[in-house]
């Protein structure tokens, strides 16, 4: 009897079967095949980290992919999913500055733009220019064979300063602009070569921009105007002005005022890019956050169980 005990309890040990099996047969039960545990191989499934499908939260907190589209479309959002409420603050802080800021500058450089426009309306006119062009050509000995045409376009016309808007069903742009690719640079220092621009026409940005940006367009500005091409300035030699010597108040005001609101579309365009940034930083945030998260090696005690002890490695 002692040898069976002894048997039955190095078969239990080697089989799989529990003591209170052991217990029954001992009293007299039969150990049935098919009510044993099946045996089965292990493998690294046993082992990986189960993700559960609870929800977008859920899915945050261990699925690297939606992480990282997440806060991709709305940095921090991740992050505080998964419990970083200091980065996701962070993200979000740069997020909103960086929205209100581009919103503020374009919005400012858009009332500057208006305004300059409006200055321009008011001081530099086309026919002025013309007259200032027909003046370098006749005081420089210079000839074209079109130059007359311009000439009795605006010759005697006085030009509107209270709109000079007006001025341009008065002169034929295309015409004007043929002049100005073949006029001569005389200036005394800049050498040979023609103007290196043309009036763009009107409306157009590069309009705006170049009247206030180029000394060639100078004679447009009233001020100029009126203090050398109405009167006929003797002391005014029309030399090409390359350097700016005899750039008026009016020009630099001009100059001034584009230039500040440039400077704010150019602050709203660099805002932009913080703004990419910041997205695809928290981006890359979230997914390596989820990753390595996933990565860790948790180790508990089972405290239903004290005699066990759990391994559990994500992968």
């Amino acid at each position: 009897m002692k040898n069976l005990v002894l048997i039955l309890v190095i078969s239990a040990l080697f089989t799989g079967v529990n003591f209170a099996q052991l217990k029954s047969d001992l009293a007299g039960n039969i150990i049935k095949v098919e009510d044993l545990p099946a045996e089965r191989d292990l493998s690294i499934n046993d082992f990986s980290f189960q993700q559960s499908s609870n929800g977008f939260i859920n899915a945050q907190q261990t699925v690297p992919g939606v992480a990282f589209l997440s806060s991709a479309i709305l940095p921090g959002s991740a992050q505080a999913a998964n419990g970083k409420w200091a980065r996701a603050g962070i993200y979000l802080a740069v997020e909103a500055f960086s929205i209100f800021y581009y919103i503020n500058r374009n919005n400012v450089a858009k009332d500057q733009e208006r305004a300059y426009e409006a200055f321009t309306h008011q001081e530099w006119s086309v026919v002025a220019y013309s007259q200032w062009l027909i003046g370098y050509y006749d005081n420089n000995g210079l000839s074209h064979d079109k130059l007359d045409q311009l000439r009795t376009m605006v010759g005697g016309l006085d030009p509107d300063f209270s709109d000079t808007r007006n001025d341009w069903n008065r002169v034929n742009i295309n015409l004007l602009q043929e002049i100005e690719r073949e006029t001569d640079l005389v200036c005394g220092t800049c050498g040979s070569g023609d103007f290196s621009h043309v009036l763009p026409a009107y409306g157009s940005q590069q309009y705006y921009e170049l009247i206030s940006k180029y000394y060639q367009f100078e004679g447009g500005w009233s001020d100029f105007y009126a203090e050398n091409v109405a009167v006929n300035n003797p002391n005014y030699d029309y030399l090409y002005d390359n350097k700016g010597d005899l750039a008026s108040p009016l020009f630099l005001l001009g100059a001034e005022r584009a230039d500040r609101f440039n400077n704010n579309y150019r602050r709203a365009g660099n805002i932009l890019n913080l703004l990419v940034i910041n997205h695809v930083v928290s981006a890359f945030d979230a997914l390596f956050s989820v990753k390595l998260k996933n990565a860790q090696v948790q180790a508990s005690a089972n405290m239903m169980r004290p005699d066990s002890f759990s391994l559990t490695l994500h992968f």
